[in-house]
């Protein structure tokens, strides 16, 4: 389920936000990071506080808009992956029972997922798994065409290519600043950027090839100059795929130790999308792979 459903139009509540998702114009590079902190607004549910165990981040103010940007990741040989996962979510639940899947909200593995066939069934879809870019921040709707406009901008201008990641194989444990949710997630790297594609722009930034620190570095480029909450100043690219309610560090740390995929996956980074509640997902970058056909002629 996507947290910023909840958060909606203006005429909507609350969203579940983690309580260290700054309010507009706060400069989160400044704040104290939390340790391992996860500020993924998609990561979030949307369920109430009283039954998550989630803290509200800001208030629902109307007119407000909560928004995210990400990269979403297309991985390969996902299939294979996900019988991986369901195994580790299987053994990792006899030490955390309260741990859920991305995606649900009341499903915890300990009570409802006994073996790795039904685990399989509630981890997240092919197509979910994605990478932050900025933390989960309102925005009023009429300052939306703005933001796109510069978040397309300042992409095109620093990002020539696509690039390979890759996605695990360690595991990987963070919690929001108010330590009201724990985090599972997969660490991501960089495998090689994409080649781009004839006579596509160089661009300027160091990293304008594709990466991860250069994707970071366009859209805090936009965040600051628009007044938005900038990400962390040490970014940690991460996928989570589960979730757990309180403060569960100590325990997952414990029971990760030793485990993980078999090998890393590999997922290719095409595109930067934005998502604003209630509204459909809209791509800010995009940029294709392989040769490009021939023109008609």
């Amino acid at each position: 389920m996507d947290a910023l459903a909840a958060y909606g139009s203006d005429d909507d509540g609350d969203t579940d936000e983690p309580a260290s998702s700054p309010v507009n114009g706060d400069d989160a590079s400044k704040r104290k990071r939390p340790r391992d902190g996860e500020e993924d607004g998609r990561n979030d549910n949307a369920a109430p506080a009283s039954t998550s165990g989630r803290v509200r981040a800001f208030p629902h103010v109307q007119g407000n808009f909560a928004t995210h940007v990400y990269v979403p990741l297309a991985v390969s040989d996902w299939t294979e992956a996900r019988h991986e996962l369901a195994d580790l979510l299987e053994k990792l639940a006899r030490a955390v029972p309260t741990l859920r899947p991305i995606g649900t909200i009341n499903a915890n593995l300990g009570e409802d997922c006994d073996s790795a066939s039904n685990a399989i069934a509630s981890l997240v879809p092919d197509g979910d798994l994605h990478v932050s870019l900025s933390h989960t921040f309102p925005i009023r709707a009429a300052r939306k065409a703005g933001l796109l406009t510069a978040l397309r901008r300042g992409l095109a201008r620093d990002l020539a290519a696509g690039w390979d990641a890759l996605v695990g194989p360690d595991l990987e444990v963070f919690v929001n600043d108010a330590r009201t949710t724990t985090f599972l997630a997969l660490r991501v790297g960089t495998a090689s950027p994409i080649d781009p594609s004839p006579g596509t722009s160089p661009g300027t930034a160091a990293n304008a090839s594709g990466s991860w620190k250069g994707a970071y570095s366009a859209v805090n480029g936009v965040m600051r100059e628009r007044g938005y909450p900038q990400f962390y100043e040490d970014p940690k690219p991460h996928a989570s795929f589960a979730w757990t309610p309180g403060d569960k560090e100590a325990e997952l740390r414990e029971a990760i130790e030793g485990l993980g995929l078999r090998s890393a996956l590999t997922a290719r980074v095409t595109r930067v999308a934005v998502k604003v509640s209630g509204q459909p997902e809209v791509t800010v970058w995009a940029r294709a792979t392989g040769k490009l056909p021939p023109p008609d002629v």
